[in-house]
């Protein structure tokens, strides 16, 4: 067994960006609505890190990532 320390190097220590954080009985600001359904979320939710949005539930979040997705590919079929 080895019990030397070994540091990472920088390139070795990235690690991906989370793509949503699941918030468990947590209530968001007041008046808080999911992006895609635009139900009240009441109580525990899901967030996307990187554009802040708001969801009610897993399912929400897969359906705008799968939504902006063929928005994605639709506007590449209009470039090209």
């Amino acid at each position: 067994m080895r019990t030397g320390l070994k540091f990472a190097s920088p390139s070795e220590s990235r690690q991906p960006a989370a793509r949503f954080v699941l918030v468990n009985h947590r209530i968001p600001r007041a008046n808080a609505r999911c992006a895609l359904c635009d139900k009240k979320i009441e109580e525990g939710y899901v967030r996307e890190p990187l554009t802040r949005l708001l969801y009610c539930d897993a399912q929400c979040f897969a359906g705008h990532a799968k939504m902006t997705a063929l928005d994605v590919e639709k506007q590449a079929r209009k470039v090209s």
